[in-house]
């Protein structure tokens, strides 16, 4: 005799039900309807200027499958949000924690800070398409002491005049803290633009400032124009995983100060940088990691930096340790320093890099430069780096397991011999965008994760 026995599992499940709420000039409500959104809701805001207490904190928790959305109303000028105040005594324009949601299409102005993650920890949070102007001090920060900010992405987004009501440091955005006392992870900045912050004073003034113990953080594609401090700088990677500096156009970017920088534990690929007060590109000491002092783990390929009005296009300090990989670069300087350099290289990994300037460095191979003249490019003086039909830099780079797929037009490389500098040769004229004070129009070819904007 046999028995069937059959055993019914009941599963519950749970219906999330979600609500679209429109918010106007006349909605008296609109932040208690912001303060209690649920996973699921999306909130449209129509054009208008929409006045904060002082102190704003939104807490957003959606679900992966359920975000939260705030955006914007579809073909209106952007809603501000504005702080009722400004100067030194100001709130931030809004701080948001939580997790699974997206701002878009918002503008957010005055107050002390304009948007700042946090208190609590953020994640998989996205912001696109936002504008932050006129603010007393940084525009977008994560900076909660015992942080971690984890996949976070700020795209399509403009910042401008981050010290207008102030005399700050006026970052672009700040994430991470100092000594890895918090830090951001797994995240992504793209197709932004920094500008005009030259009231900048104190601190590094920078566009983007990614802080030591941060890790497997890309910022590409983004454009910076008259910034005081570096365009970009990371720290100290602590050896976590290596942070991604690819495709940005730096001009007038380090007015007082570096192009580019980093300390360890980045890649700094086809970015072009032109006209910076010190180095085009940096290789500073700035770590209180307490095992690793020095820099390593860095491999800058497939860059074109063009001038340096005081220092060099490329300069190494301190670089004791020769885990640092440096080919395939444009560094043209004409009067100053192609590289520079504080240490003997010999045994650092150096090849096929273009120069202009004289080199202030020992220990590069003869295989490590060659030199170039300005009729390399289509047209340097009116910023046109594309390489001429008959430039030296075409097929002259090293193929390395270092190799850049793609240029910074997002176009393929070749991946036997490819273009030395920031684009592949593929035509007579440049195939992307010019380079220009806005937005860059080419892409990376790698996807970005998008929540969807609508039900």
């Amino acid at each position: 005799m046999s028995f069937l026995t059959v055993i019914i599992f009941c599963a519950t499940i749970f219906c999330v039900q979600s609500v679209t709420y429109n918010i106007n000039s006349s909605t008296t409500n609109w932040q208690t309807i912001l303060s209690n959104l649920k996973a699921g809701d999306i909130v449209t805001i129509h054009h208008g200027t929409y006045v904060t207490p002082g102190f704003f904190q939104l807490t957003l928790n959606g679900t992966l499958n359920n975000p939260i959305i705030i955006q914007g109303a579809p073909n209106e000028t952007r809603p501000i949000i504005q702080g009722p105040v400004a100067g030194a005594n100001a709130q931030n324009v809004i701080n948001i924690q939580g997790s699974n949601f997206m701002v878009k299409g918002i503008a957010f102005t005055k107050g002390s800070r304009g948007v700042r993650l946090g208190p609590a920890v953020t994640s998989n949070a996205i912001f696109d398409n936002i504008y932050i102007f006129n603010t007393t001090g940084t525009a977008f920060s994560a900076n909660d002491n015992a942080n971690e900010y984890a996949n976070i992405t700020l795209q399509n987004s403009e910042i401008t005049n981050t010290n207008a009501l102030a005399a700050t440091t006026g970052e672009c955005v700040y994430v991470g803290c100092v000594s890895d006392e918090c830090r951001i992870r797994d995240s992504l900045f793209q197709h932004n633009y920094c500008h005009d912050t030259l009231g900048s004073v104190g601190g590094s003034r920078a566009g983007f400032q990614i802080k030591p113990g941060s890790y497997n953080v890309i910022i590409r594609n983004n454009v910076c124009y008259n910034v005081v401090g570096p365009c970009i700088i990371v720290y100290d990677g602590y050896d976590r995983g290596r942070n991604l500096i690819d495709g940005n156009l730096a001009v007038n970017a380090g007015t007082a100060d570096i192009g580019i920088q980093c300390t360890s534990g980045a890649t700094i690929t086809n970015n072009i940088v032109i006209n910076s007060n010190l180095a085009g590109i940096g290789v500073i000491v700035n770590s209180l990691y307490p095992n690793v002092s020095y820099t390593r783990n860095i491999t800058i390929n497939q860059n074109t930096v063009y001038m340096s009005q005081a220092d060099a296009c490329l300069r190494l300090n301190s670089v004791t340790n020769k885990n640092i990989t440096i080919l395939n670069n444009v560094f043209y300087c004409g009067n100053q320093p192609s590289i520079k350099a504080s240490n003997d290289l010999t045994g650092a990994r150096i090849y096929n890099n273009a120069t202009n300037g004289s080199i202030s460095a020992t220990g590069i191979s003869s295989c490590g430069t060659f030199a170039v003249s300005s009729n390399a490019f289509l047209n340097a003086a009116a910023t046109n780096f594309y390489p001429a039909s008959s430039s030296l830099l075409i097929n002259k780079g090293v193929n390395l397991r270092y190799q850049a797929f793609y240029d910074y037009n997002g176009m393929p490389r070749s991946i036997v011999t490819p273009t030395v500098g920031a684009y592949e040769y593929s035509t007579t004229n440049n195939p992307g965008c010019p380079v220009i004070n806005n937005f860059k129009c080419a892409s990376s070819t790698a996807s970005v994760p998008q929540y969807p904007l609508t039900p």
